[in-house]
């Protein structure tokens, strides 16, 4: 477990990234926040978590994006729960059509899959990059990378 001053002394000097990379994914300003919140209590409960294979600031950019993934997945639950206790019709927030559609597909995979296909299309990181951030090699990386792809092709066919 890290203690306090040590987790206070990551969000001040990374605490803007966690942020950025928060906002990017979940374009809401308040959602990023309690994301940023969410990343750094999780440090200081779990701290043990970082195993040193990578740097803290690759570390934490894999973190945000899981905690970011899992904010736009449990936002899409809660919205459906309320839509089954008020029938009526579907509320989507006015994003854009396909900004929608990313996210409904994204919430069909695993939390590992849905962030390499952010590495992938949205963050365009290489092979070898993602490879780095996975603590894998690039190869196992090119392979998820086309099962994933066919899961996607599979849940828009």
């Amino acid at each position: 477990m890290l203690s306090r001053a040590q987790v206070e002394a990551l969000y001040r000097a990374h605490g803007h990234a966690v942020y950025r990379r928060a906002l990017r994914l979940l374009q809401n300003e308040d959602d990023a926040r309690d994301v940023v919140h969410d990343v750094f209590v999780g440090l200081q409960r779990s701290g043990e978590r970082f195993e040193g294979k990578s740097s803290i600031a690759t570390y934490l950019y894999s973190v945000t994006t899981h905690a970011a993934l899992n904010w736009l997945r449990n936002r899409r639950t809660r919205a459906r729960l309320l839509a089954g206790l008020h029938p009526g019709p579907a509320v989507v927030p006015a994003r854009g059509e396909g900004r929608a559609l990313a996210v409904e597909l994204l919430a069909t995979l695993s939390p590992d899959d849905a962030a390499l296909a952010i590495y992938l299309h949205c963050d365009e990181l290489t092979h070898a990059e993602i490879a780095e951030l996975r603590g894998c090699s690039p190869r196992q990386v090119r392979t998820l990378a086309e099962r994933v792809l066919r899961q996607l092709q599979e849940e828009v066919a």
